[in-house]
């Protein structure tokens, strides 16, 4: 018995299968968003770096930081270990100036911090949400509070493994740690004032409890032991 052969469902597959294999490898060689090196902890989840040396302007004690460590940095650690190290500090660094700077803005928009990555290292929060929030002033102070001081713990355990990845001495580790400081108190100040909403300031009425003292003790001295140690009327406590 001769088979008959499928020629023609045979070339249809064929033809199918080299259209769909020209379309994914067009699709795969023109990305719609530029390709980053592995390892690379900018651009993943859909955020947009920004120039950072531009947007640390707006907090120039980071600014001065990265400088140092550039320049007093020996490398003698592992460039691997030494990347992740820097690249971490460098976005946590990233972070607080944008905040800043949208914080201190006119405009009052989330500009500065909206595409700024997540990374569980160091937030408990994304930035940009955090900023919303400032500027809503939704942000209560003790939430505030433990975001802050987490960037603050997680800065200085990575500025101290920078620095002895790269062998710097004591009193370079020291000033480090010290622009690190100003850094995160500068942040600390500009988030406080501009992300807790003030409490008001009730007028009290005829009402309230206020503290009264009578008008024959308003003139009177304070009591304090000036008798060696005795009071005024000569009792020294002892029961």
């Amino acid at each position: 018995m001769e088979v008959e052969v499928p020629y023609r469902l045979i070339i249809t597959i064929v033809v199918i299968a080299i259209i769909v294999g020209g379309v994914v490898s067009l699709m795969y060689s023109t990305p719609a968003y530029p390709r980053l090196p592995m390892g690379s902890t900018y651009g993943v989840e859909g955020f947009v770096p920004r120039n950072v040396s531009e947007s640390l302007r707006a907090l120039p004690e980071a600014e001065e930081l990265l400088s140092f460590l550039d320049k007093a940095g020996a490398g003698e650690g592992t460039r691997s270990s030494r990347n992740a190290v820097r690249s971490e500090l460098e976005l946590l660094l990233h972070k607080m100036a944008a905040l800043v700077a949208d914080l201190t803005s006119s405009e009052q928009l989330v500009n500065q911090t909206r595409h700024l990555p997540f990374e569980t290292a160091h937030d408990r929060l994304v930035v940009g949400e955090l900023c919303g929030m400032c500027l809503q002033q939704t942000m209560s102070a003790r939430d505030l509070d433990i975001l802050l001081e987490t960037w603050r713990e997680r800065g200085v355990l990575l500025l101290r493994k920078l620095c002895t990845i790269e062998n710097l001495t004591e009193t370079d580790v020291l000033f480090s740690e010290k622009l690190w400081t100003k850094a995160s108190e500068r942040v600390r100040d500009v988030a406080t004032a501009r992300c807790v909403k003030p409490l008001p300031s009730l007028a009290l009425g005829a009402r309230d409890a206020v503290p009264f003292e009578p008008v024959r003790l308003q003139g009177a001295q304070p009591y304090t032991y000036t008798y060696g140690g005795l009071s005024a009327s000569g009792w020294n406590g002892a029961v």
